[in-house]
C-alpha cells in the first residue's frame, strides 16, 4: 500500500490574518456550533389520536394555541446515540479477530424541562404514562380527569397496558445556530433528529428543599425504535 501523504497544517497567528496562503484561527475554527440552541418537538397530534384526546381530558392539552408551548420549556436535551452489537470471529484468517456488526443499538435519550408554576408539563408525560398503562377495575378503565386518577385507590385496580401504536410518537430535537434569521438567508442551515415510535419509559424525582430557590427541572427518559438525520441546507433568500 502507498504511503498516504499528511500535508502539514499550519495557522497564521499574526497580523495580516489572512495573506493568502495561511489562513487564521478564526477562519478555520470561528464557526462552531453552540450548545445552546436548539429546540425538541412533541408532535403529540402526530398519528393515533387517542394520546392527545387523553391530555385533552387532563386538561394538559385543552388550549390548542398553547400546545406548542410545551416544546420551549426543555432546558436541555441529549442527542441519540447509535452503536453496533458485534460478533467475532476468530482464526479464519490466519489468526486475526475480526468483528462483524449485527445490528444498530440505540440508546435512550433524555430531555430536562423547566417546571411551569401550574405543573403542567410534569403532568403531561404523567399522563402519557398513565395513557400506555391505564388503571383498570373489573367495570372497566378509569378515565382521564383534570385531577388525575386520584379515585383510583382500591387495591383490586390493576393496569393493562394498550397496544403500541397507540402511545408511540414522533419526537424531533432540532440543532441550528445564533444566526438563525440573519444574513438574508430564507432559510437555515438545521440539523434534525427525528426519533420514530418513541414514548416516555421514566420520570426522575424532582428534589424539592427550603435551601435556597431555584427553578424546578425534571428529567424525562424516552426509548424510540430508530432514528432519522434530516439536514436543512442555509439558502439565501
Amino acid at each position: 500500500m502507498a504511503n498516504l501523504p499528511i500535508s502539514p497544517l499550519y495557522i497564521k497567528q499574526t497580523l495580516p490574518r489572512d495573506d493568502g496562503q495561511l489562513k487564521g484561527a478564526i477562519d478555520l475554527f470561528g464557526a462552531l456550533s453552540v450548545t445552546s440552541q436548539f429546540k425538541v418537538s412533541l408532535h403529540l397530534s402526530n398519528g393515533d389520536a387517542g394520546l392527545l384526546g387523553w391530555l385533552r381530558d387532563s386538561g394538559i392539552t385543552s388550549n390548542i394555541q398553547k400546545n406548542s408551548f410545551y416544546d420551549f420549556f426543555c432546558a436541555e436535551a441529549a442527542l441519540p446515540g447509535v452503536t453496533f452489537d458485534t460478533a467475532a470471529e476468530f482464526g479464519s484468517h490466519q489468526g486475526v479477530l475480526e468483528k462483524f456488526p449485527t445490528k444498530k443499538v440505540y440508546t435512550d435519550f433524555t430531555i430536562t424541562l423547566y417546571v411551569d408554576n401550574e405543573y403542567q408539563n410534569i403532568r403531561l408525560f404523567e399522563e402519557w404514562m398513565n395513557y400506555i398503562n391505564p388503571i383498570n377495575t373489573i367495570k372497566g378503565e378509569y378515565s382521564a380527569s383534570e385531577i388525575g386518577q386520584g379515585g383510583a385507590t382500591s387495591t383490586n385496580d390493576f393496569f393493562r397496558v394498550r397496544y403500541p401504536n397507540k402511545y408511540r410518537k414522533i419526537i424531533s430535537i432540532s440543532k441550528f445556530e445564533r444566526d438563525f434569521y440573519t444574513g438574508g438567508r430564507a432559510q437555515p442551515t438545521t440539523l434534525t433528529y427525528r426519533m420514530i415510535d418513541a414514548y416516555p419509559t421514566n420520570i426522575t424525582a424532582i428534589p424539592v428543599t427550603y435551601e435556597g430557590s431555584q427553578i424546578t427541572k425534571t428529567t424525562i427518559s424516552f426509548t424510540y425504535s430508530r432514528y432519522i438525520i434530516e439536514k436543512y441546507q442555509a439558502k439565501t433568500s
